[in-house]
């Protein structure tokens, strides 16, 4: 079993989760745990670090069939992470990191925004109801938040990251090294 540490406003992230999914849709053992990296409830001002990823993985993304535009901000990314384990819940989970992932990178969306989030949910196939309920739900909301802490605790530190065999590993790797860390 793999699993894909991933978080939606990290250029990397977006490229490993593309990756991935196209092992998980052959039907290797994958699980995608969402992370968020920066673990703080504000919209913070976009890096050097974060535009120089873009530049340099520009080529990889299109190979992937995702555009990576220089974001404005980079938005807190826990209620997109919330939604993402109700549609893994209900098998929508590719379905929503794509249209995250493509909303984010590729049309400047703000996915801090609930307003926005219930929108994407619907593009996703999720149900409007079920996602307003949860996005106002501060209990899921601080017991996913106690998970990605415990993730911090056991070594996650940053994203992408892979947890494959109880270890931890730098998670953009090349297709080939992902399908036999999976087939472990």
């Amino acid at each position: 079993m793999l699993t894909l540490f991933h978080d939606y406003t990290s250029p990397a992230s977006a490229v490993a989760a593309f990756r991935v999914q196209r092992l998980a849709d052959e039907g290797l053992a994958v699980r995608f745990e969402g992370f968020e990296a920066v673990g703080v409830d504000a919209t913070l001002t976009v890096t050097a670090g974060v535009l120089a990823a873009v530049d340099e993985l520009a080529a990889a993304a299109r190979a992937e069939k995702l555009s990576l535009l220089p974001p404005a901000a980079l938005p807190p990314t826990a209620l997109a992470h919330l939604l993402g384990e109700l549609a893994a819940q209900r098998g929508l989970g590719a379905s929503w990191r794509q249209t995250c992932y493509r909303a984010y990178w590729e049309r400047g969306l703000d996915i801090g925004n609930r307003h926005v989030l219930v929108g994407l949910a619907g593009l996703a196939g999720m149900d409007e109801g079920e996602t307003r309920a949860l996005l106002a739900d501060a209990g899921r909301l601080s017991a996913l938040r106690r998970r990605m802490a415990g993730f911090r605790r056991d070594g996650v530190g940053g994203v992408p990251m892979i947890l494959a065999q109880g270890t931890l590993v730098p998670g953009l790797l090349p297709e080939d090294d992902l399908r036999l860390l999976a087939e472990l």
